[in-house]
């Protein structure tokens, strides 16, 4: 692999590194990553390399670059395989300010993008996608009820599953709702998000951010997530609320913001993602792990139903102020 970099980039790599999901290198002050094109169209490229450039032209300096190959080209083919690679200089001159300003920054200078976004452009489209991903998966799930399940994962998604078509239907009407009783204000805008927002997402490899990792949403979308990664990693209260409170500082969120934010916490995403998963995958190991991690999820749902019933009386929202309702059930 590192022969076939140099013959298409004419760099010397030493060795290559893991960074984060992608792999990648390091000479001088400058970091590389080759990131696998999977499939993705042109037209998506060109936004992402759009947005990509934007963000740079905005004063992030951590976002990476394409860099053109020998003849000219963006995608270059390694190992049998279509890559882009991409590089940023090393930066460490800028304080750290905490994950939640630092989310909130990145968020500011995504909200002034003014070409139009297709590809990536996920606003306003959360309750069509989940009910879409809702109905495949029961679908799935009944097909299994009728085949009389007979090994432990398949047991274990069909007795789960009513409980998390419940939770998905409640974040469902609670977008309904909030659509129906708010109004979007200046913040609920989109911006560039990442396509899956978590912990730590920005200290990765040295805070490098990598646009094929974003999309063009709402940013609660990103604040959402950040929260389930902090629930799933034990992190405390007073650390999800000192993120929400670094945001705000720097960005206030709306009444309509809160409630998209919530309406995506309700959503059981954690759930899909190890069950899709699991039926995606043929590694017998990769399975094993998969299905650990749902038995996981299962158990600790009534932990979870507390966390979501008590969020806004934890973070001291002032919710009869801003006309936001709770799930009266949880």
């Amino acid at each position: 692999m590192i022969n076939e970099i140099y013959s298409n980039y004419g760099l010397h790599a030493a060795e290559l590194i893991r960074m984060g999901i992608y792999e990648g290198f390091w000479i001088r002050n400058k970091v590389y990553i080759l990131v696998p094109l999977l499939g993705r169209k042109e037209e998506e490229l060109t936004e992402i390399k759009k947005l990509g450039d934007y963000m740079i032209a905005q004063g992030d300096m951590m976002v990476t670059t394409f860099v053109p190959n020998v003849h000219g080209y963006y995608v270059s083919k390694i190992q049998g395989k279509d890559y882009i690679l991409v590089k940023c200089n090393r930066h460490g001159t800028r304080q750290w300010e905490g994950e939640g300003r630092e989310l909130a920054y990145f968020h500011y200078r995504g909200k002034h993008f003014s070409e139009k976004v297709e590809q990536l452009n996920r606003i306003g489209q959360w309750k069509t996608l989940w009910e879409t991903r809702l109905e495949q998966l029961e679908r799935f799930w009944q097909s299994k009820v009728i085949n009389h399940p007979n090994d432990s994962f398949d047991m274990l998604f069909v007795s789960s599953f009513p409980y998390f078509l419940g939770l998905t239907e409640n974040a469902i009407q609670y977008i309904v709702d909030t659509e129906l009783d708010d109004q979007p204000k200046a913040f609920d805008g989109a911006t560039v998000c990442y396509q899956k927002y978590a912990c730590h997402t920005m200290n990765e490899y040295q805070r490098v951010k990598v646009p094929f990792q974003w999309v063009y949403d709402h940013p609660g979308r990103d604040i959402a997530e950040w929260v389930r990664s902090a629930l799933f990693t034990n992190k405390e209260s007073t650390e999800i609320i000192r993120f929400l409170n670094e945001y705000e500082q720097v960005m206030p969120l709306s009444s309509f913001a809160w409630r998209l934010m919530y309406a995506r916490l309700l959503f059981p995403l954690h759930y899909f993602e190890e069950v899709e998963g699991y039926y995606s995958v043929e590694d017998e190991g990769k399975k094993a792990l998969r299905e650990r991690k749902l038995q996981k999820i299962v158990d600790s749902a009534a932990d979870h139903q507390r966390f979501l019933g008590g969020f806004y009386d934890m973070i001291q929202l002032p919710i009869g102020k801003l006309n936001i309702r709770k799930v009266e059930w949880l």
